[in-house]
């Protein structure tokens, strides 16, 4: 499947960021607050002077859900993968997957850091578990 983003605008912004490696954040210059997902005026004040700042990568898993696949053929148990819901140090929560972490040992309140992995063109922001406590 192939996603198409739009030619330009805040999501454009934002995959550029991670195409090129790294987990940017727009800021409101107006409330200082980060926002996620990218927008074109500020959810808190309505602003429209928004900024991009480079974000730490560090978060806590908000929830959980564990998915199940249908088994692939000759294989007997579905195929399972974990669904997280992070809330950033900096403030916004998204939705992405700890796909190196077995689902059962992701648990509420445990620390993470972002990386980037895909191929070119299909990159993704993912979590790895972090030793880090939160400051």
């Amino acid at each position: 499947m192939t996603v198409r983003l739009p030619a330009s605008g805040p999501d454009l912004e934002f995959q550029a960021h991670v195409d090129n490696g790294q987990l940017w954040l727009q800021t409101c210059q107006d409330c200082d607050k980060a926002i996620f997902m990218p927008r074109i005026l500020c959810p808190h004040c309505g602003s429209l002077k928004l900024a991009w700042h480079p974000a730490s990568g560090l978060g806590t898993v908000y929830s959980r859900t564990v998915l199940y696949g249908r088994p692939k053929p000759g294989e007997s148990r579905p195929q399972r993968h974990a669904l997280v819901l992070v809330d950033l140090d900096e403030g916004p929560r998204m939705m992405s997957r700890l796909p190196d972490t077995d689902p059962d040992d992701i648990t509420i309140g445990m620390r993470v850091k972002a990386r980037i992995e895909g191929d070119a063109g299909a990159h993704a922001v993912v979590f790895d578990p972090c030793e880090e406590t939160r400051s």
